[in-house]
């Protein structure tokens, strides 16, 4: 990664003529998301004097990226662009592919990467087409099973004729079609979100007796689906015009931000350098051609997902805002390791990473043979 030093100056330039509103200081009304005029200035005072963007992008460097061109039928050939770190304990490593969602980046796996390394796993962690350093297709109607098989590729290029996957966010519903196109290849795939829209409830003679964990997770997802599903809509149904604002604006870009990472994680502890290094993996690129995905493949309903044979498992985390009961999840999938947590959200890999890696790890080796 080298952002040329244009963009940068180009980005401290829009930071000091940065406009924040000034006529909200006395309003009574809110938006319970801790984006407040206050903790932006906080933050944008921070990135214009504090933040050092090539000392982050020096980290990110510090693990082995690379790119690899990909053709999927009826798309042109695209770049992708893709962090690959061998295990450091052993010649006979689980390849290991992991994939991210929105508004994620590859980076999401580089908190884990160091106990999955010393586990025994080959990982492999894309930039999805479209985020990031990822060629976008320009031709329309690419959708999650064009990324399965654009991954797939990836993975059979780099010398992996059998491999494992984990997704989380729109991961998840990419992990899972990987495992359903190629069960041959794929010998298992672990998830840390589960949706209505592709692990609906079941018709059951009986209701299920939930525990007061998936209690919860029924009533965080019913809240996410009816008071905070707009920028899934507007994301959908508008993403070009939605993203003049925020290929435009770091400021807008860093507000967009901070609402998703601070309302899907669970109380994690977001530092200043945390949110801008995530603002600016989507900013830096161009964030429109990442929020295309919801375009193609949330604009209408999405087709019920049949049962999947592939041996998965599951890690719940009480913070994460679409989950659901086990009971529910095996009405597609064939569920074989399912592990509750008590602590981490929506970005498990990165507020949690202990706790989802074990599981991982657990889970992996003990299917893979």
């Amino acid at each position: 990664i080298s952002i040329p030093d244009s963009e940068l100056d180009l980005l401290q330039r829009k930071l000091e003529l940065a406009r924040l509103p000034a006529n909200l200081d006395e309003a009574q009304w809110t938006e319970n998301n801790g984006v407040t005029v206050s903790k932006v200035k906080e933050v944008v005072d921070f990135w214009r004097a504090g933040y050092d963007w090539r000392e982050e992008e020096a980290k990110l460097n510090r693990h082995p990226q690379y790119t690899a061109t990909v053709k999927v039928k009826g798309f042109q050939e695209l770049d992708l662009h893709f962090l690959h770190s061998p295990s450091t304990t052993s010649n006979t490593a689980v390849p290991l592919l992991f994939i991210h969602g929105w508004p994620g980046s590859f980076a999401e796996v580089t908190k884990i990467l160091p106990i999955l390394n010393g586990a025994s796993f080959d990982v492999v962690a894309p930039s999805l087409p479209g985020y990031g350093f990822s060629q976008c297709p320009e031709e329309p109607g690419f959708k999650n099973k064009h990324d399965a098989k654009a991954l797939h590729q990836l993975m059979l290029k780099l010398g992996y004729d059998r491999y494992v996957v984990q997704g989380g966010d729109w991961g998840s519903d990419i992990a899972r079609l990987v495992g359903r196109l190629y069960p041959e290849q794929v010998k298992a795939v672990h998830i840390n979100h589960v949706n209505l829209a592709t692990m609906p409830k079941p018709e059951f003679d009986k209701e299920p007796h939930y525990t007061d964990f998936e209690k919860r997770s029924i009533e965080q997802h019913s809240h996410f689906s009816k008071s905070e599903f707009a920028y899934y809509r507007i994301q959908g149904e508008k993403p070009r015009t939605l993203g003049f604002a925020l290929h435009d604006s770091p400021v807008g870009m860093l507000a967009w931000m901070m609402d998703k990472l601070f309302t899907w994680s669970d109380n994690y502890p977001w530092t200043p350098t945390e949110l801008i290094t995530w603002t600016l993996l989507h900013y830096f690129p161009g964030p429109t051609t990442a929020l295309h995905m919801y375009r193609e493949n949330g604009a209408s309903p999405r087709q019920e997902f049949p049962y999947e044979s592939t041996l998965t498992g599951v890690s719940a985390f009480a913070g994460e805002m679409e989950m659901v009961p086990r009971s529910w999840a095996e009405g597609t999938a064939n569920i074989v390791f399912w592990q509750e947590h008590e602590k981490g959200g929506h970005f498990a890999a990165w507020e949690n990473p202990e706790a989802l890696a074990g599981d991982m790890a657990k889970f992996f080796r003990s299917v893979w043979g």
